[in-house]
Order: C-alpha cells, then structure tokens, then sequence
C-alpha cells in the first residue's frame, strides 16, 4: 500500500462544500519541484526544505545570454572604424604606389642547393686517364707542330707535292693549328673544340699524304697509321670532353647546375 501524505497549502482544501474531510493523496500523485533560479544560476535545494516527505527536487539550469552593455557596443563599434581606416589607408598607399611605378617586387625564396651528380668522366679514376690520354696526344701534335714551323721547307716540299694551293701560308696554318690543339688539349680548355681540330688534321693528312693510292695497306699495317691514330684520339675527346681535371670541368659543372635549377623550378 502506498503512503499517503496530507497536502496543505495554507487552509485545507475541502473535497466538498458540505463536509470538512481533507483530501489524500499517494506519493506517486506528488509531482516534482522545480526551483529555478534567475539569470542562469543553478543552485540545489535541499529535500529538508520541503515539510512533505517525498518530495523530489530537480536542478534545472536557465543560461541567459549576457546583454553587452553601452560601453562594449562603443568599444567594438570604434575598434571596427579603426580597422576599416586602417584598410582603406593600406589600399590608398598601395594604388599611389602602383601609379608611380614604385610597388616592391616580392621577395623571392632562398635557392634551395640542387644536388647534380658528377659524370662518370668526371670521377678520379676516369680523369686521371684522360688527362693521361691528353698529355700523350698533346706531345706528338706538339712535336708535329714544332718540326712543322722549324722545317718549313721540308714541310712546303710535302704541301706542294700534293697539289694544294698556296703552300706558303699552308705551312704556317699546319704548324699553328697543331699547336694550338695540343696546348688546348694538354690544359683541358676547350677541349672538344681542339680534338676536333686534331680530327681534322689526321683526316686531311691521310686523304691527301697517306691514302692517295687505292692500296691502303702496306706491309707491316695500314698506311698513315700515326695520323690515323690522331684522328680517332681527336675525335675521342670531341665526344666525351677533358674529364674533371682541366679548365672546362668548371665551367661545365656550372651550367649543369643552372640546368637542374631550372628544371627544379
């Protein structure tokens, strides 16, 4: 059976008008209290403060949004104005600026370092056989060139024997080309330039001195087989350059350096 509790408010509550009899309610018909405080607070009232025993008191939270008074409506009224004058002062300067033709350019990264792997002939190993290679092959165009000057007529005889014209500046084009080969050669500076040149003048010395005849072999080998020899050397490093130990081996790594920078870009 369920407990009964006599609720009164003040006076009694008559169930009738002609008897006095109060009414009685269960505990189940008790409804909850709900104690409300204003402006958000929340505070729990204590069951002890109810006379009725059974009393259940629930805690219910009212967050009312804070009202901004006059002063901070102000505060951000002219925090805003100042903002705005701020960004219209900015834009005015920056079209000033552009009409004069006095705008900064923007500021360009750091150059990230591009890492460019060596060539193979660039390597220790490598270079030092071509410049081994190199000083051989400058030696005898530099003997050539110097017999060539000093025994000019034996070198007119040999020009004006194969019928070209003007022997005389011949004999001294022979002579300074082979120099200049063979120093170009020997130092590593314009390298495939020079081995061109010592192509060229193997080339010319067996069409015109060598191979003249239709038999080119003799009998211990092939005709001409010293410029032969200079001819294929010369052609050689037109190909493939000094390596890493001459003066192109700068200016070659340099431009391949601008080359992967670009690419990178």
């Amino acid at each position: 059976m369920s407990k009964a509790v006599k609720r009164t408010t003040g006076n009694a509550i008559p169930d009738d008008a002609d008897n006095e009899t109060t009414r009685v309610i269960s505990s189940e018909d008790v409804t909850k209290t709900e104690v409300i405080e204003p402006e958000g607070t929340t505070r729990r009232v204590p069951d002890e403060y109810y006379a009725r025993p059974g009393a259940e008191t629930v805690e219910r939270t009212q967050v009312i949004p804070e009202t901004p008074d006059a002063d901070d409506i102000a505060r951000r009224e002219a925090e805003e104005a100042r903002r705005q004058e701020a960004e219209q002062r900015a834009r005015e300067r920056a079209m000033r600026q552009r009409s004069l033709g006095t705008v900064a350019p923007p500021a360009e990264p750091d150059p990230t370092p591009v890492e460019v792997p060596r060539p193979v002939t660039d390597r220790a190993f490598a270079s030092m056989g071509l410049f081994i290679f190199r000083v051989v092959l400058a030696a005898v165009l530099g003997v050539h060139s110097f017999q060539h000057l000093t025994q000019r007529a034996g070198t007119y005889d040999m020009i004006n024997g194969v019928g070209l014209p003007y022997p005389t500046y011949l004999v001294w084009v022979l002579g300074v080309g082979e120099g200049l080969a063979a120093l170009g050669i020997l130092v590593g500076l314009w390298t495939r330039i020079a081995g061109l040149g010592a192509a060229a003048i193997g080339v010319l010395a067996l069409v015109f001195v060598h191979w003249h005849g239709l038999n080119v072999f003799a009998d211990a080998g092939v005709l001409g087989e010293p410029a032969l020899l200079v001819a294929s050397c010369g052609l050689l490093l037109f190909f493939i350059g000094s390596g890493g130990w001459g003066i192109d081996a700068g200016p070659r790594r340099r431009r391949a350096v601008r080359k992967a920078s670009r690419a990178a870009r």
